[in-house]
């Protein structure tokens, strides 16, 4: 890959929250509290995997660990959201869509760790690199979507008037 792709790549490994900053302060400011706890959980979630991303690196000598944690990480956000989506604490839809979205990222994190210590093959490198920044994105877009359809319908209903 081109080295303006890579340096991108480990920029966004490391910000995702910084992302997700503007659409906590302005759902917070709007009292949207489903979305706001939506996008707040998420953070936390990146958050977390940034903060043990280097130490478990270190620790994780043998390249096994870190892909099981990771993928229980996903799990654990996935159920999460699940749960606050069932107790209409979160939109329901936004729930359902972040799930969508994410229901591939603990699959590919198992598939790096069976293609790399099982089958000792190097299928899994390219798309884990590929498909997982556009994962974390489509994620980070899923918390936008409420602010996205307020300023939909506001355009809308300042069309119809």
């Amino acid at each position: 890959m081109p080295n303006w792709v890579n340096n991108l790549i480990s920029i966004l490994e490391y910000s995702w929250v910084l992302f997700l900053l503007p659409a906590i302060f302005v759902f917070y400011l709007r009292k949207d509290w489903l979305a706001f706890r939506f996008v707040l959980v998420t953070a936390v979630f990146f958050l977390y995997g940034a903060v043990i991303y280097s130490s478990l690196r270190e620790f994780d000598d043998p390249y096994i660990w870190r892909y099981v944690i990771w993928a229980f990480n996903d799990l654990a956000w996935m159920a999460l959201i699940a749960y606050l989506g069932i107790k209409d604490k979160v939109y329901l839809w936004q729930s359902v869509l972040g799930q969508l979205v994410v229901i591939a990222a603990p699959l590919l994190q198992l598939f790096r760790l069976v293609d790399r210590h099982l089958w000792d093959l190097s299928y899994s490198t390219m798309m884990y690199k590929t498909l997982l920044p556009i994962i974390n994105t489509a994620t980070v877009v899923v918390c936008y979507l409420p602010l996205i359809y307020l300023f939909i319908r506001k355009r809308k209903s300042a069309q119809s008037l």
